[in-house]
Order: C-alpha cells, then sequence, then structure tokens
C-alpha cells in the first residue's frame, strides 16, 4: 500500500471502491439536514439514536474497525451457538472489509 500524503487534495474519483451499506443511510447533521426532518416529521422514526459513525476518510478508523471486526469474530468463533457464530462471522466480514476500504482512504484526522 502507498503512503497516503495527509497535505494532498484528495478527489473522490480517485478513492478505491467503497463497500456498500445496504442496512443504513447516514447523513450529517447540519441545519439544511434537521430543517428537512422538521417539515417531514414523519421520517423521525427512521432516526437511530444510538448510532456512532467512523469515517474511512479518518486516520485512525481502519485499526479501530479491524479491532472490532477481530472481536466479533472471536466471539463467534467461541459460542457453541452455531446459529449466532454465522451471524456474528457475517458481521465480522462486514467491518473487515470497511477497515480495508479504510486503510487505502484514511488522510485526515477526526474532526
Amino acid at each position: 500500500m502507498e503512503p497516503v500524503d495527509p497535505h494532498a487534495q484528495h478527489d473522490q474519483d480517485h478513492l478505491p471502491p467503497l463497500v456498500t451499506d445496504t442496512k443504513y443511510i447516514v447523513f450529517k447533521r447540519d441545519d439544511e439536514f434537521l430543517a428537512a426532518l422538521e417539515r417531514s416529521p414523519s421520517f423521525q422514526h427512521l432516526v437511530v439514536e444510538d448510532a456512532v459513525v467512523i469515517r474511512r476518510q479518518d486516520k485512525f478508523a481502519s485499526t479501530a474497525l479491524a479491532t472490532y471486526a477481530m472481536t466479533i469474530s472471536m466471539v463467534a468463533q467461541t459460542t457453541p451457538d452455531e446459529v449466532l457464530a454465522q451471524r456474528l462471522l457475517r458481521v465480522a466480514d462486514y467491518f473487515q472489509q470497511q477497515s480495508e476500504a479504510a486503510a487505502e482512504q484514511g488522510y485526515k484526522f477526526p474532526d
């Protein structure tokens, strides 16, 4: 993997292929988004209150996501419940893929 210049301009057209998330959509909380939620209260029930966002562009995202994936994988390997183990391994694979994408994209410190 080539080192990433933290001062270089990053063009979205040159980023690696993204891992698609089919479960959640994330919006940046800004005045425009909050105003849209107020205009359309029917969407309020879709807000996920306990979500935490780690952006792949964050320099620390790859290691954080890899650690999370490994922890889930270790639990999957030790549980006697085969159905749970398979479900956990799918989750671990997802976060491992996100970690790999973040390793290529991580170019800025979190703000």
